[in-house]
C-alpha cells in the first residue's frame, strides 16, 4: 500500500509538472503572439483559433478512441464465432479417424481399382479422340493429296493433327501400362502411315532447300513456306524433350531435328554445285585451269551475293544464313583445292592455283561478298603449299637442266613459249569478247570500277613464265622478255582491233547489241589502264636484273607498250564520246538558227544528258574518267564554234549584236558550269574562247577589231584568215573585202600564206583546226 500511495503521489507530482510546463509554454507563446499593444486588438481572433484547434484535436481523439473500440468489439465477436468451427472440426477429425480405421481391408482390393482407373483413362482418351482416329485413313489421304499439290503449309496442319493424336493416345497407355510395350503395338501400327506422310512432307522440304538459290528468285514463297514448317517442327521437337525429362515419354520419330537436315541438305546442294562445274578438257585448252577457276569465283560472287540480297529476308535471323553459306562455300572451296593441288600438275597450272590462292582473300572482299577471309582455315594447308612449290621447280629443273650445253633445247623452249603465249593471249581476248555479249554488267572492284578478267590473266601468265626462267639465267631471260613483249604488241593489236569491231556492231545494230555496251567500253578502258599498271610493275621487276646498257632498251620497249595501252583506253573513251553526241546532235543542230537568238535555255537538254551520262561513266579510273570530261569539254566547243561559224546566220543590227554576243556569254559560262559539275579536274577556262569570239561579235567600232582578231589569234594558234571571214560575216555589218582588210592587218595574212607550217603545228587543246570550210567560206 505504501508502494502505491508512492506511486500516486510521484503521479500527481508529474502532472502537476506537466501542467506547469504547459502553463509555461502557454505564457510563452501568448507573449508571442501579444509583444505590441496594438496585438490587443486581435485576442479575440487568437482565442477562436485556439478553440477550433482544440475541437479538431478533441474530434480526433475521439474518433481513435471509437475506432479502437469497434476493433476490440469486432474481435470479440469473432472469437465468439470461432468456438462452435472449432468444435465442428474436432468433430469431423474424429469422423475421419473413424472412417481410416476401417479402410484396411481395401488394400487387398488396389490393383483391380488400379485396372478401373486405367480402362477409364484410355477410354477418356478414346472418347475425346475419337473423331480423329476415326478419320486417320481419310486425313492420311488428304495429307498425301496436298503434299502431292505442293500445298505444304496444310499437309503439315493435318500431319500435325495426326501425330497428335497418336502421341495422346500413347502417351495415356505410357501413364498406365509402362511395364506393357505389347499394349502399344496397335496404336502404332494403326498410324503407321502417319510416319509415311511426315517423310513424304519433309523429302519436298529437302527437294526446295536443294533449289534455294533458284527457288529465292523464282518464288520465294516456297522457301519460306518451308522454313516456317521447319521452324515448327523445332518448337514441337523441344516440348517433346521437355516433356520426356518430365515424365520419361518420348513420342516416336522425336526429335526429327529438321533444322540440322535443312543445314545439311544446303551444305549438300553447295557441293553439288561445285561438283556440277566440270572443268574445261586439259587436251582442247591450255588455260583450262585459269577458265576454271575463274569460272568458280563468278559462282561464288553471284551466289553469295543473292544470299545477301534474297535469302536473308526469308530466313529466320537467328539462322544467320548469310555467314553459314559463306563458311558452307569456304570448306567446299578448301575440298576442290585440296583435289586439284594432289594431282600431278604442269608447272603454268600451279603458279594459277597459287596465285587463285592468293588472290582469294580480295576476291571475297568484292563489294558484292565484302567477307574477312581471315577468321577461317586457309584454302591450302602450308604442307600441300610447300609440296606444289616443290614439284614447280622440279618441272621448271627438269625443263632446264643444262641448258648452257643444249642451245637447240632454248631455242625450242623459246619458240613453244611464244606459240602457248600467242595462243594463250588470242584464247584470252576471245573469253573476253564473249563476256561483252553477256546480258549481265561486268565485275566491279571495291571503287565501284568495271572490269572483266583479262588483264589480270595475261600478266599472270606473263610473269609466270618469267618465273620460271628466272632461275636460269639472263640471257634465257632476256629472250623470254622479249617474247612477251612481242606477245604483248600482238595483244594490243588484235584487242584494239576487237573493239573497233564491238563499236561497228554496235551501230550496225542500232545500238541494240551488245546490250552492255558502255559498261563494257567502260570496262575495256579500265583493263588497259590496269596493263598500263602491270606493265609498269613488270619493267620494275626486270629492270633490277640487267646492265646499263640493256635498261635503255627494255625501258623504251616498256613505255612504247604502256602508251599503247593507255591509247586504247583513250580510244574507248572517244567510243563512248561517239555515242554521247550523237544523242546530243539534233539539239547541237538548233544553235545559231533563225530561232537560236530568240530561245530560251538551248543548253539544257544539253546539261541533262551530260549529268546522265556521267553517272555511267563513274565506273570509269579516274584518270580515263577526267579525259573524258576534258575531251567531251573540248567537242561541245568545238561543235558550238562549228555551228557559230558554218551557218549563215548574221546580225545586222547592233541590237542583235549585243544579244547574240550576250548569249553566247551566258552559254560559255552554262558549258563551264555542265562540266564543272561532272569534274573538278574540269578546265574552268576553256570556255573563254566563247568570251572572246563573242567580243569579236559585240564591238561597235569596226577599228578595234584587227586588235580583237589579233588577240584571239595569239591566243589560239590553230585559227585561219578563214575562220576569221567566218567570224566577221556573222556581224553583218563587214562586207568581203571590209573583212580581208580586217584580216590583213593581223597576223592571220601571214600566217595563212604558209598554210603547211600551220598544218603541221601541234597545237594541244585547239578548236580551230577541226572546223574546216567549203571552198569559198561564208562569203563566197
Amino acid at each position: 500500500r505504501v508502494s502505491i500511495n508512492q506511486m500516486e503521489a510521484d503521479g500527481d507530482l508529474d502532472l502537476q509538472r506537466i501542467e506547469a510546463e504547459l502553463a509555461e509554454a502557454a505564457a510563452k507563446r501568448v507573449a508571442t503572439m501579444l509583444r505590441k499593444p496594438e496585438d490587443l486588438e486581435k485576442v479575440e481572433q487568437y482565442r477562436r483559433m485556439i478553440v477550433r484547434r482544440k475541437a479538431g484535436v478533441e474530434a480526433q481523439l475521439k474518433t481513435s478512441i471509437q475506432t479502437q473500440l469497434e476493433d476490440v468489439r469486432t474481435g470479440l465477436s469473432k472469437l465468439k464465432t470461432a468456438v462452435p468451427e472449432i468444435r465442428e472440426i474436432r468433430d469431423s477429425m474424429a469422423d475421419v479417424d473413424k472412417h481410416c480405421s476401417t479402410c484396411k481391408e481395401l488394400n487387398r482390393h488396389i490393383d483391380k481399382i488400379k485396372d478401373v482407373s486405367r480402362q477409364h483413362n484410355q477410354l477418356s482418351a478414346a472418347c475425346d479422340n475419337l473423331k480423329h482416329i476415326v478419320r486417320v485413313p481419310e486425313t492420311v489421304a488428304d495429307a498425301e493429296e496436298l503434299i502431292s499439290k505442293g500445298d505444304l503449309l496444310k499437309a503439315h496442319k493435318l500431319l500435325t493433327d495426326l501425330e497428335g493424336t497418336r502421341d495422346d493416345l500413347l502417351f495415356q497407355l505410357h501413364k498406365t501400362t509402362s511395364e506393357r510395350i505389347t499394349e502399344r503395338h496397335p496404336v502404332n501400327a494403326y498410324f503407321a502411315k502417319v510416319a509415311s506422310v511426315s517423310d513424304l512432307l519433309a523429302k519436298q522440304l529437302w527437294f526446295v532447300m536443294q533449289r534455294a538459290l533458284n527457288a529465292v528468285r523464282s518464288d520465294p514463297t516456297k522457301l519460306v513456306t518451308a522454313l516456317r514448317i521447319i521452324e515448327r517442327e523445332e518448337k514441337f521437337d523441344a516440348r517433346a524433350l521437355e516433356r520426356e525429362k518430365a515424365v520419361g515419354f518420348l513420342p516416336p520419330g522425336r526429335p526429327k531435328e529438321w533444322r540440322k537436315k535443312c543445314f545439311d541438305t544446303l551444305e549438300q546442294a553447295t557441293i553439288h554445285r561445285f561438283e556440277s562445274q566440270q572443268p574445261p578438257d586439259e587436251s582442247e585448252n591450255k588455260i583450262w585451269l585459269a577458265v576454271y577457276l575463274e569460272r568458280i569465283k563468278r559462282i561464288i560472287i553471284d551466289d553469295i551475293d543473292i544470299v545477301k540480297t534474297l535469302f536473308i529476308p526469308c530466313f529466320p535471323p537467328h539462322y544467320n544464313i548469310s555467314v553459314h553459306y559463306v563458311e558452307m562455300y569456304h570448306r567446299c572451296l578448301q575440298t576442290l583445292l585440296d583435289d586439284l593441288a594432289s594431282q600431278q600438275r604442269e608447272a603454268n597450272e600451279i603458279i594459277h592455283l597459287l596465285s587463285w590462292v592468293v588472290q582469294y582473300p580480295e576476291i571475297m572482299k568484292h563489294p558484292k561478298v565484302d567477307v574477312d577471309v581471315a577468321v577461317f582455315e586457309p584454302l591450302l594447308s602450308p604442307t600441300a603449299i610447300a609440296e606444289l612449290e616443290r614439284e614447280y621447280w622440279c618441272h621448271a629443273a627438269l625443263f632446264l637442266q643444262n641448258y648452257e650445253s643444249k642451245l637447240c633445247l632454248i631455242h625450242s623452249y623459246t619458240d613453244k613459249t611464244r606459240h602457248a603465249l600467242t595462243e594463250y593471249a588470242g584464247r584470252m581476248i576471245e573469253a573476253d569478247i564473249q563476256d561483252w555479249y553477256r546480258d549481265q554488267i561486268p565485275d566491279a572492284d571495291v571503287g565501284g570500277r568495271y572490269h572483266t578478267s583479262v588483264a589480270v590473266l595475261l600478266f599472270q601468265m606473263l610473269d609466270q613464265n618469267l618465273s620460271v626462267v628466272d632461275a636460269v639465267g639472263l640471257n634465257l631471260k632476256m629472250q623470254i622478255l622479249q617474247v612477251c613483249m612481242d606477245v604483248l604488241e600482238m595483244f594490243q593489236k588484235e584487242y584494239r582491233g576487237a573493239v573497233d569491231n564491238v563499236k561497228l556492231k554496235y551501230w550496225q545494230s542500232e545500238r541494240r547489241e551488245p546490250r552492255y555496251y558502255v559498261e563494257y567500253m567502260t570496262a575495256i578502258a579500265n583493263n588497259c589502264h590496269s596493263c598500263t599498271e602491270f606493265t609498269e610493275q613488270m619493267k620494275v621487276r626486270v629492270l633490277g636484273d640487267v646492265d646499263v646498257e640493256e635498261e635503255e632498251r627494255i625501258e623504251h620497249h616498256f613505255r612504247e607498250t604502256a602508251i599503247a595501252f593507255t591509247e586504247i583506253s583513250q580510244m574507248s573513251c572517244d567510243y563512248l564520246l561517239d555515242m554521247v553526241y550523237t544523242d546530243l546532235q539534233p539539239h547541237l543542230a538548233e544553235l545559231f538558227n533563225k530561232k537560236w537568238l530568240q530561245s530560251g535555255a538551248s543548253l539544257g537538254t544539253v546539261d541533262v544528258t551530260m549529268q546522265d551520262y556521267g553517272a555511267d561513266f563513274r565506273h570509269l579510273r579516274d584518270r580515263f574518267y577526267n579525259y573524258l570530261v576534258q575531251q567531251a569539254q573540248h567537242r561541245l566547243l568545238v561543235e558550238y564554234i562549228r555551228a557559230m561559224l558554218q551557218k549563215k546566220t548574221q546580225f545586222k543590227s547592233k541590237d542583235e549584236r549585243k544579244k547574240a554576243a550576250e548569249k553566247i556569254k551566258k552559254e560559255s559560262m552554262h558549258i563551264g558550269s555542265i562540266f564543272q559539275k561532272l569534274s573538278e579536274t574540269a578546265n574552268p577556262h576553256a570556255c573563254t574562247v566563247l568570251e572572246m569570239l563573242a567580243e569579236v561579235i559585240e564591238i561597235k567600232d569596226t577599228d578595234l577589231l584587227p586588235l580583237e582578231l589579233e588577240g584571239l589569234a595569239n591566243k589560239h594558234p590553230d585559227m585561219r584568215e578563214e575562220h576569221a571571214m567566218a567570224l566577221l560575216s556573222l556581224r553583218g555589218d563587214v562586207n568581203k573585202s571590209q573583212a580581208k582588210e580586217i584580216i590583213g592587218q593581223t597576223k592571220l595574212a601571214n600566217i595563212d600564206s604558209d598554210r603547211e607550217e600551220v598544218e603541221s603545228r601541234d597545237v594541244e587543246g585547239g578548236y580551230f583546226s577541226e572546223i574546216h570550210f567549203p571552198s569559198g567560206g561564208r562569203f563566197g
